[in-house]
């Protein structure tokens, strides 16, 4: 009986080839979208899943500031020795810094004589792989971080280094670390590489005693700085964080002087398993994705399966005016109603089986495509990924009952008197379902039109809007101790020098970086300190950057000449109540700590977004630049022309002063465009599922006219006989569509209204939806809608009406 219905089935199917055609690339289209997506959500939500023991790793995060965006991904130094001794819960603690950039050469092997600039470097305590129990590939985890002669890598960078050897090969082998006096390591332990679904990457982990002497030790509750970890089992979450809230009362507050109720400084634990979907804080490793963009995406994936299943139903009954010959003739030869239904299921199952192996061609064709639209590596191995293996036969048997259940019970439910006779009539129940389909079809298109033109506003909202000072043409080097401070004057006068240069300067801190430090200031008369941002930067800072001074003065151009002085931004000015008379002021810096110092307000720049647009603008306190030691940054402003020559001239001149280590820089625009991937892969995303789900609906919209039209080809003869022109039959044809269209406009852009603006309340500077983005979008859904109409109908709009009239 089976072969019998797939045999019949497939002979139907290939008789009605334009049936079939519509149907397959529907579900192929629909079951693609569907299973991208499916793979999209599955790489986001194994984020920090690859090492053992990953439900019990949380991060501790710190709340310090009065707006909800003043939390940091990092931790005061004090936090690690205070959890060991106060918290016996947490089972291990680790802490880790990254700060410098490492110039790297093998001592041996294939690339000894090659130099290498390395930025993904940690500072490492010895318990790290206590917390963060990752794979091994060779070596001991014990000996890896006991001493600083010691350094850990990767499997990628021990090739990188010393070529294509085992590692068990590397352990061993050394590598000079520094630029004018390197330190020989010798490589205590490879790891496997880092998968990319983890919250951060690095290349090699290494301990230095003097690092942790001067940062892990240091007593300073204000300078969150430390990526901290713990691991602990997971029923104890509770009473860690009760416990955390003690130490911040014990210890943070007194040492912050901060008592009183005005006080907002929180520790939190964060699941390391949630930090890539539900962690936006400043200081983060990398740019994060967001949870709700996977239950959109989800939803999404969901509706444009849905979507194919409505083309295919819509389709089916439509057809059936064209089927119920067969059905009466099937039903007088004895057929029951339960062998039409299997006949009709069957035929679905040929349409979605065929769908479904055609799916899976294409989304393995497009995976190099798809990963350069999401920004991902994706490498989809369909018939190597149990996630797929497991969902297609199950999305077969879904797809089969959803789509051929109803048109299957329809079908069979003719009375075959009836349809011999020719006295049946599709009834109005199977009309207004059918129309209920369309208009789900065309409200869920439109509504997707409406999300991706809103995405795409506000992206252009944030690439257009003034920051506050000029972003383009500044290229940024990462200057970490290469060039040093007796030095910057003879760099800043042979750089200056070139016609390629317009301005450049020294600082700590450049927007946009996101690694802001934090320092605590009151006014001498309040004992209440407030933690604001805090960065140094020389003379030519602000016209580097073409911010604009509200008030007072630049720095002076004569060294030292302002040293305890600061510029102030305008949120700083008011958060420390000195908006009326800011010039003079004095405040105080981490008042009660070792690097206490009085400064001078000597002028007030107007707020800039030294963040990203998602946050309010904070306070910001620059200070004078002197002799800093550490990492900082060198902003140069490039004349508009020739890009890479204006690097090539740079790197000749960076040579001359650091001839072993590689010029490591970025342009600020490039960086700003980091800010936002998630959102430009969202983008990404709903323009190809919109399309997707335009071309599905216009489809089942084609293959509906179609049938309309062959159903109505006497009626509309008999129209032309009597002197209806085009005009008045093709308004006939499409009236009843065009109804359908405007009751999904209203359904649909309500929604897409609401949606929107929940998801632009995450921004604290937006763009509004438009009233012509509603009306671009609603055009474009109606013209589409009546093309398509236009397009299938002209041919029976031109036919001749005497033949019509002809045809039985």
């Amino acid at each position: 009986m089976l072969r019998n219905h797939i045999k019949i089935a497939w002979r139907i199917l290939r008789k009605n080839r334009l049936y079939s055609a519509l149907n397959i690339l529907g579900l192929t289209l629909g079951v693609s979208g569907f299973l991208m997506i499916s793979l999209f959500i599955q790489d986001e939500l194994s984020y920090d899943h690859f090492f053992e023991d990953s439900e019990q790793v949380y991060r501790i995060t710190t709340h310090w500031g009065e707006t909800s965006t003043a939390s940091y991904a990092t931790a005061p130094p004090p936090l690690g020795p205070r959890i060991q001794a106060d918290i016996p819960e947490v089972e291990a603690v680790t802490r880790l810094l990254k700060w410098n950039d490492f110039t790297v050469q093998p001592a041996e092997g294939i690339n000894q004589d090659e130099i290498f600039r390395e930025d993904q470097v940690f500072y490492a305590e010895p318990g790290f792989f206590e917390v963060f129990d990752f794979p091994v590939a060779a070596g001991s985890k014990e000996k890896a971080l006991s001493g600083p002669e010691y350094i850990v890598l990767t499997t990628a960078a021990a090739q990188k280094y010393f070529g294509d050897i085992s590692p068990q090969e590397v352990i061993g082998k050394q590598l000079l670390i520094g630029s004018n006096n390197p330190i020989a390591r010798e490589v205590a332990l490879v790891i496997e590489t880092i998968p990319e679904q983890s919250h951060f990457d690095f290349d090699m982990l290494v301990y230095e005693p003097g690092m942790h002497q001067e940062i892990f030790l240091r007593d300073l509750w204000s300078w969150s700085i430390l990526y901290t970890y713990v691991k602990f089992p997971q029923g104890k979450r509770e009473v860690v964080q009760s416990k955390l809230d003690q130490l911040v009362a014990k210890y943070a507050l007194p040492a912050l002087d901060e008592g009183s109720q005005k006080s907002d400084y929180r520790l939190n634990l964060m699941p390391v398993q949630d930090i890539h979907l539900q962690s936006h804080l400043l200081r983060e490793l990398k740019p994060n994705s967001y949870q709700n963009y996977i239950y959109l995406f989800g939803w999404v994936g969901i509706f444009i399966l849905f979507l194919a299943a409505v083309n295919f139903i819509n389709l089916a009954t439509a057809k059936a005016g064209l089927r119920t010959m067969e059905v009466g003739v099937r039903k007088v030869l004895g057929s029951g109603n339960s062998q039409l239904i299997w006949q009709f299921l069957t035929e679905a199952f040929i349409l979605v089986f065929v769908s479904v192996l055609f799916s899976l061609v294409l989304v393995q064709l497009s995976n190099g495509l798809f990963n350069q639209l999401t920004g991902k590596n994706l490498d989809f191995n369909l018939f190597q990924n149990p996630f797929i293996l497991a969902v297609t036969p199950a999305l077969i048997v879904v797809l089969t009952l959803l789509s051929g259940f109803y048109p299957a019970f329809y079908l069979s439910s003719f009375r075959p008197i009836l349809v011999l006779k020719k006295q049946l009539s599709i009834g109005k129940n199977s009309h207004g379902f059918r129309n209920g389909l369309v208009v789900f079809q065309f409200a869920t298109t439109l509504t997707l039109i409406i999300c991706t033109l809103v995405v795409h506003r506000q992206l252009a909202f944030i690439q257009q809007s003034d920051p506050g000072f000029l972003r383009d043409q500044l290229l940024i080097i990462h200057n970490d101790g290469e060039i040093q401070n007796s030095q910057r004057e003879d760099f800043i006068g042979r750089v200056s020098s070139s016609s390629r240069v317009e301005s450049m300067s020294f600082s700590t801190g450049i927007p946009m970086a996101n690694q802001f430090q934090m320092r605590s200031f009151n006014l001498p008369t309040e004992s209440v300190q407030q933690g604001m941002n805090w960065y140094e930067a020389d003379a030519n800072y602000l016209e580097t950057y073409q911010f604009k001074l509200s008030q007072g003065r630049n720095f002076s151009s004569v060294a030292g000449a302002d040293i305890q002085k600061v510029i102030i931004n305008q949120k700083a000015a008011e958060t420390l109540g000195i908006t009326e008379k800011p010039l003079g002021q004095l405040i105080i810096k981490n008042q009660g700590a070792e690097d206490q110092a009085s400064l001078e307000v000597i002028g007030v720049v107007e707020d800039f977004n030294f963040e990203s647009f998602r946050n309010e603008i904070k306070p910001l306190v620059i200070e004078y630049l002197q002799d800093y030691y550490l990492r900082d940054y060198i902003s140069v402003r490039l004349q508009a022309g020739d890009m890479k020559s204006a690097v090539e001239e740079l790197e000749t001149v960076w040579k001359s002063y650091e001839p072993r280590v590689p010029m490591n820089y970025s342009f600020l625009d490039e960086d700003f465009g980091k800010m936002y991937e998630s959102e430009m892969r969202m983008e990404g995303l709903l323009s190809t599922l919109t399309m997707i789900s335009i071309v599905i609906a216009i489809l089942g919209l084609f293959g509906l006219t179609s049938f309309t039209a062959h159903l109505r080809t006497k009626e509309i003869g008999i129209r032309k006989v009597f002197g209806a022109s085009m005009v008045e039959i093709f308004l006939l044809l499409s009236k009843s569509y065009l109804q359908l269209i405007l009751i999904a406009i209203l359904v649909a852009v309500p929604i897409a209204v609401f949606a929107m603006n929940k998801w632009l309340e995450e921004f604290a500077y937006q763009t509004s939806i438009g009233v012509w983005v509603i009306l671009f979008a609603v055009g474009s859904c109606l013209g589409l809608a009546m093309g398509t109409i236009f397009i299938q109908s002209y041919k029976n709009l031109r036919a001749d009406p005497v033949k019509s009239l002809k045809t039985d």
